[in-house]
This record gives structure tokens, sequence and C-alpha cells, in this order.
């Protein structure tokens, strides 16, 4: 059935609760940004599945997330915004360049978003954008940052932000490690030579979820203060790292990487996106924004029809 052009619901209703809703995987989150009510937000997006004859989301104890049918129509939502913003910086802007300052963890800057820079800027040709790597939360605080990403314990209270991804974390090694000791099973790490990213935390954590019977120190090894020094060790056949489903990305699809042992943990921390009272307004801001959680959303969807393919 043909839905007619006045059916369409519009943004500054169900599709603005939706996209709120979607972006945040939370009703409640969702309508706090909005300034409603949860029920209100619960009751745009009801109204919206029956009109599209969709469910958008599967309800969960305490969350939400995203059916198929959610996903391609958050996509576009997205994808809407995204133009639209761009539109007005045409009709509104100077002929000046508009200027954005994006204030970058050094790892996510350096092993995801440089990678997509070319994607990125497509959406804002008229942008000149600066980015800062830099690391710590304080870091967009005393001079002039239109927004950030940074790295933070998962769940913390942090100012003007909005979680951007929690990772999946596995070991990683270099193809050729694997043919010169077996690593059939976390045991067999003590084989091998553990590369820590920042601190031994991480491995810890590993091990420990997967057995306390596991005999591997991980007080041994080689720390490196950032992941993409780590990683690049571990792609040189030095040892074995914890990599991720998003920083090591590019180095499995690209085979320097492989993933030696199925189990995953969740990261402790978290990348956040901030944007300071400063940026609220920014237009070159929302542009970014949305493209950078459209690509981790596309992402996510590649990454879950890839392990159902391997299955």
């Amino acid at each position: 059935m043909c839905m007619s052009k006045d059916q369409v619901p519009v943004l500054s209703g169900a599709l603005r609760a939706f996209e709120a809703a979607g972006r945040h995987q939370s009703i409640k989150t969702a309508s706090s940004e909005l300034h409603v009510t949860p029920a209100s937000v619960s009751g745009h997006i009801r109204k919206l599945e029956r009109q599209l004859g969709h469910r958008l989301f599967e309800r969960h104890h305490r969350r939400i997330s995203l059916t198929a049918a959610g996903e391609m129509l958050l996509g576009a939502v997205t994808a809407g915004l995204s133009h639209f913003q761009r539109t007005i910086m045409h009709l509104s802007g100077s002929e000046r360049p508009t200027r954005l300052v994006i204030s970058v963890d050094p790892d996510f800057a350096g092993l995801w978003l440089v990678p997509r820079l070319a994607e990125f800027h497509a959406f804002l040709p008229n942008t000149l954008v600066e980015i800062r790597a830099e690391k710590g939360a304080n870091s967009q605080h005393g001079r002039r940052i239109d927004c950030a990403i940074q790295y933070a314990e998962a769940g913390s209270e942090q100012k003007d932000a909005e979680i951007l991804f929690r990772s999946r974390l596995f070991p990683v090694c270099a193809p050729g490690l694997m043919k010169m000791r077996p690593l059939r099973s976390p045991e067999d790490l003590r084989h091998h030579t553990l590369l820590h990213d920042r601190s031994i935390a991480e491995w810890q954590d590993y091990l420990q979820g997967c057995s306390k019977t596991v005999n591997v120190d991980v007080r041994l090894g080689v720390v490196f203060s950032e992941t993409a020094l780590c990683l690049d060790a571990a792609a040189r056949g030095q040892g074995v790292a914890i990599g991720d489903d998003f920083l090591a990305a590019m180095h499995l699809s690209e085979g320097r990487l492989v993933r030696p042992c199925d189990s995953t943990r969740y990261s402790k921390n978290a990348y956040y996106f901030i944007v300071p009272k400063r940026g609220a307004k920014h237009p070159a801001v929302t542009v970014f924004r949305n493209w950078l959680f459209q690509s981790i959303r596309r992402l996510r969807r590649k990454q879950r029809v890839l392990r159902h393919g391997d299955r």
C-alpha cells in the first residue's frame, strides 16, 4: 500500500522521537534529550510502527534494540538530516569556508577516523576540518573545540556527551604466528609474548573471563602507550595483542591480523562523542555527528552479517 504525502510522519514528531531513541538505543535517554516524557517517545514510536506496518524496535528488559526495519529507517532518517543540514549551510553560509575543530583520541583518529576522511569530507566540501589528536576528557576545555571523541570508562558521567560505541575485545595476531606455535585456546598463550595496550588490565580481564585455571602470567610481555603501536607490533608477528571490533577492523579486513580465538569480552571503556555548548549550534557539528553515528551503525551491521555467515 502506498503512503500519501500527508501520511508521511513529520520530523518534529514521530520521526524525531524515533531518531533519538534509535541513536541512543534508549527511550529514557531520548526523552531526556527531547525534553519530553518517556511515555511520549514510546507513543510516537508505536504510532510510527502502526503507520509503517513494521516493528522498529525489539523491546528487552530496560533496553531496546533496532530491528532490521528500524536499522533501515534510521539510516534513511540520518542521511536525510545530513542532507538537510548541508543545504541549510549552503543557503545561509558565506563564501568563506566553515572551520570545524575536532579533538580526537589519537588511537581513534589514526585507526578509524583518518582512513574514512575522504568519505566524511564529501559531506562537507566547503569546510576546513582541523583534527587535534589528544588524549583526555579535558582536552576540549580551554580552547576552541567544536566537538570531541574521547575514551573513558563506560557508564561514567560525561558532560555534554553521548556514547559512540563500546568495543568487543578478543586476541589478535599475525597469520604466520599461529603456524610457528599453536594458538588454539587461551592456555596456548603461555607460549607467546603478550602485547599490552596501555596496561595489563585488558589481558587480565579477558583471561579471567575465559577460565580461572588458565596459567598465563599477564605481568610479562610488552606494554605500549598507543593502541596503534600495539596492533602494529602484533601485525609484525611480535606477539599476541588484545584487539577490538573497531580499532582493529582495518588490520583484520586487510589480513594483517587474524582472530585465533572466538571468545569475546566487552571493554570496560567506551568512546564518547562530546559537544561543548559552544559547538552545539555549529551546523557542521550536526553533519559530522550524523555521518559518524551512521558509519558506526553500518560497521555494526556488517560485523553482524560476517559473524552470522561464519556459523
